[in-house]
């Protein structure tokens, strides 16, 4: 053992469970982030949220730099001003200058589609202005596409070719974003694009602008999931907010430094630092605060059952066929996903009793897999019982690691990131004047940006480099876990005890967005089916742009061979029920495959929709909105206090160079991840757990429903009793 740490001794001191529980619960108060800015005017700042990286982010820290970037600002400001300044001068009043309708505009507006077959864009907000020789603005015409994304503006000849107009505009607008005002929703149009007509050409009945393809929210064609176009210089299908910027800015700079600092040491002198003195220079998490207070706790088999329970990695409990009061929760390994031979991947399945307060007890540890990189059958199975040690402390963590990598991966990235923007993308391409936009739209703004963000540096950065798999082996299995999320038949997962706290809040935070779209809908029923077209064509998108159910399609299937075949369907069972997912629901076909996404409707009109359509539509608007806010919110607050000390958890262990591999003491460091993967992962797990903006009763940006803010405060004594701070319910998934 080195001098910089020892293995956890977790007889080193003995507390009462009272005690135990009010240590841990100080503790828990110590470490909660709290967000401040303590920002100057010379101090370093990011250029932004896509210059974020896994290695050295591109921060300004020169004086000289920052001294004449507060110039250029200067210079946006002066414009941004000026642009201000000729709108109030010059307001855009919605008065029509017409007499009489004897001229229209025509054209068609699609999706910008490499083969030219865009599917048409319905709804779209089209406006056509004139501006006078002297800045004043003329509203000739307004209207919409229609479903087949034709439009015919009608307007007054004369008036546009009128001596005072200067220029013609055509402008095409999309909903992007919706405002409260006494509870009552206000949809937003932001111009999207503009294009200048010359009056002089305005000479027939007709001016006709001919197809127009638009390229925003269109998919991605080289995603394995549903994905959103974003391009880095070209338009982008929506735009952060400042507020999100800000609260980036003031809230990750000193961790930044932090790790910029690392690399550097790392680069120029890489025996000055160690593991513990990585550890040091972040801010203490949850568990190494507790060590300081109780040695060797964090280590123990009661707070591993705890977290296992109630913390990031909470498991699915499935019951044991033959073991009545025994329950499994299982971690997949690598499988036959493409990887590397560096890092260990077993699956790890961890059966547990229930003790008398509720909480779970380990009994056994199931390891499948290399432990080694002496080991060539990826099928040895070991078993470890509490009898084993030192094995079954090292079992223990193996099976936490393993539980970070899949809660990481599948639950958090898989099942709320890529989930989210699913839902996100059909939701902005179709809900334009049904009311089912205000509801949704607050609730998925920006996981598309995020999500792009999170291929450099998660998908494409840090976990393929610190994890067991590639790039991609982390797409293929994304996508398998996507193969299983349907919005049909989901609910929460069942409390086993009292002290089952997370399943708990789940359940009532369910009850609480149920409640909350019940009531949205009995107010808005009759304009929901007045537009039931655009929920048709965003139930239409959903589908066909879903995956297969996993393992369903050819190319997903495992290598040959019984074993591989044992695996995939022990993982789908697994899967069922920790996705809720039902195998006997009879589910869309598409092009062959049948799809893991659920049909809202095949009306196109609500007179012809079936009789549990609406209910399909409420269903799949309260996942949606529970997948979003809650789901997340769970698994990325406690990142920081169940991910945030290498030596506890990490994303993956190296195998080492010696026969025992990855079952061997905490201060083992060559099967801990180097330096460099150290200070990335504590950098990764503070960013995704501190950079927090946009929580529903704080609705910082008044964009949601105060219905559901209220209902929700309704229970804040529920909520507080299971441990939830309901202030820290994100309102939606952006970082």
């Amino acid at each position: 053992m080195t001098s910089d740490t020892k293995e956890p001794n977790i007889h080193s001191h003995k507390h009462t469970e009272g005690e135990i529980c009010k240590i841990v619960e100080r503790c828990k108060h110590e470490t909660r982030i709290e967000y401040s800015d303590q920002g100057g005017f010379f101090k370093p700042h990011l250029c932004g949220i896509n210059h974020l990286e896994v290695g050295k982010s591109k921060v300004i820290s020169s004086p000289l730099t920052i001294l004449i970037e507060w110039g250029y600002l200067q210079i946006v400001r002066l414009g941004n001003a000026y642009r201000r300044l000729t709108a109030w001068l010059f307001p855009r009043h919605d008065k029509i200058w017409c007499d009489r309708t004897d001229s229209h505009l025509t054209g068609c507006m699609v999706y910008a589609s490499k083969r030219g077959d865009g599917a048409p864009v319905h709804h779209l907000h089209l406006e056509f202005w004139a501006r006078t020789w002297w800045g004043s603005w003329r509203k000739l015409s307004s209207g919409r596409t229609g479903k087949d994304g034709q439009y015919r503006l009608g307007f007054d000849l004369r008036q546009a070719r009128a001596l005072p107009v200067r220029k013609l505009y055509f402008e095409i607008h999309n909903t992007t974003r919706v405002y409260f005002q006494e509870s009552e929703p206000h949809l937003h149009f932001d111009l999207w694009q503009r294009r200048a007509l010359s009056k002089y050409n305005m000479i027939g009945m007709d001016y006709n602008l001919h197809t127009m393809e638009l390229d925003f929210w269109t998919y991605r064609t080289d995603a394995v999931t549903p994905r959103a176009n974003v391009s880095e210089s070209g338009d982008k299908p929506e735009e952060y907010t400042q507020g999100r910027v800000d609260a980036l800015m003031s809230q990750l700079i000193p961790i930044e430094l932090t790790k910029i600092g690392h690399l550097e040491q790392i680069e120029m002198a890489p025996g000055t630092l160690t593991i513990p003195q990585i550890q040091a220079d972040y801010p203490k998490n949850l568990t190494t605060r507790i060590e300081e207070e109780i040695p060797g706790h964090t280590r123990g088999d009661d707070w591993f059952g705890q977290r296992m329970m109630n913390g990031m990695n909470r498991g699915c409990f499935q019951p044991d066929p033959d073991r009545e009061g025994h329950y499994w929760i299982r971690y997949f390994g690598k499988a036959w996903y493409p990887g590397n031979d560096i890092y260990a991947l077993p699956d790890a399945e961890i059966c547990f009793t229930l003790k008398e307060n509720g909480f779970p007890k380990p009994v056994e540890i199931h390891l499948t897999g290399k432990l080694s990189c002496f080991d060539k059958d990826p099928w040895k199975k070991r078993v470890y019982t509490p009898a084993d040690e030192p094995n079954w402390t090292y079992a223990k963590r193996v099976a936490r690691v393993s539980g970070a990598f899949n809660t990481e991966v599948e639950e958090h990235f898989a099942g709320t990131h890529l989930n989210a923007e699913q839902f996100a993308i059909p939701c902005y391409r179709n809900l334009k004047l049904n009311p089912v936009a205000a509801l949704l739209m607050p609730h998925l703004k920006e996981v598309s940006l995020i999500n792009h963000v999170a291929d450099k540096t998660l998908i494409g950065g840090y976990i393929q480099s610190a994890t067991a798999l590639n790039k991609d082996g982390l797409n293929q299995r994304t996508r398998d876990v996507m193969g299983m999320q349907d919005w049909k038949g989901w609910h929460p997962m069942q409390s086993l005890s009292s002290a089952h706290c997370c399943a708990r809040a789940e359940n009532l935070f369910w009850e609480v967005t149920g409640k909350f779209v019940d009531q949205f809908f009995e107010i808005r029923a009759e304009e929901i089916k007045e537009h039931w077209y655009e929920i048709f064509r965003f139930s239409e998108d959903l589908v066909n742009h879903a995956v297969p159910v996993a393992f369903s399609a050819p190319q997903d299937a495992p290598p040959k061979g019984k074993e591989w075949k044992a695996l995939a369907e022990r993982r789908f069972d697994y899967y069922c029920q920790q996705y809720c997912f039902d195998p006997t629901l009879k589910r869309p076909v598409v092009n062959g495959e049948t799809r893991a996404i659920s049909r809202i409707t095949s009306a196109d009109n609500y007179a012809d929709a079936g009789p549990g359509d609406m209910q399909n539509l409420k269903d799949a608007c309260r996942y949606i909105i529970m997948i979003a806010t809650y789901m997340h919110t769970w698994i990325n607050e406690l990142q920081y206090d169940d991910l945030g000390e290498v030596l506890y958890s990490c994303g993956g262990l190296r195998f080492g160079e010696k026969p025992e591999g990855i079952m061997a003491p905490e201060d083992d460091y060559d099967i801990a991840p180097d330096l460099e993967r150290s200070t990335q992962m504590l950098w990764f797990t503070n960013l995704l757990s501190r950079t927090e903006y946009g929580f529903i009763t704080k609705n910082e940006e008044n964009d949601i429903n105060p219905l559901f803010a209220r209902l929700l405060e309704e229970k804040r004594e529920e909520f507080k009793d299971l441990g939830v701070d309901i202030d820290a319910i994100e309102s939606r998934t952006n970082i």
